[in-house]
């Protein structure tokens, strides 16, 4: 089990109180990536969510010529595998630990069993997952907008 005290600093659980960090310490679990390994691959099943305890990642697309272009790199306290995690479809993106990469991971059938008993942590959880998925689009549109702006400038 994880001390439940470690879940505090994490800003994704900032909103948890005691009794929920408690609850999420028994379901979540630790795992380790050294720099340069891949955690998954795009194309891959998966039902994991990973939240960044330490360390740095980057989430790539695999271009026609086999190379992998970065889209985004999250840090500690950041999350993710979102996407697989909430509709169940293969990872939309390869995850690469940039740096040494600590993390804990919570499992989908794990986050399900807390539905029933625990509906509002799950709330608490699903709007962390929302707020951090907005973030991530946010920012990439604004360097969509920033490289249209660049190749055609702004008078178009």
């Amino acid at each position: 089990m994880i001390d439940p005290s470690l879940l505090r600093d994490i800003n994704f659980f900032s909103e948890l109180n005691d009794q929920d960090l408690g609850i999420m310490a028994n379901v979540l679990k630790e795992q380790d990536f050294s720099s340069g390994s891949t955690i998954f691959k795009e194309g891959a099943d998966g039902a994991s969510l990973y939240i960044i305890k330490r360390g740095e990642v980057k989430a790539c697309k695999s271009m026609p010529e086999g190379d992998l272009m970065t889209l985004t790199l999250q840090k500690d306290g950041e999350i993710f595998g979102t996407m697989s995690f909430l509709d169940g479809r293969p990872r939309s993106a390869t995850i690469v630990a940039i740096t040494d990469t600590k993390t804990y991971v919570l499992d989908k059938v794990d986050f399900e069993s807390l539905i029933d008993n625990h509906p509002r942590l799950i709330y608490k959880l699903l709007k962390n997952i929302v707020f951090s998925s907005h973030s991530i689009v946010r920012g990439m549109n604004t360097r969509y907008l920033e490289m249209i702006n660049y190749m055609w400038g702004r008078k178009r």
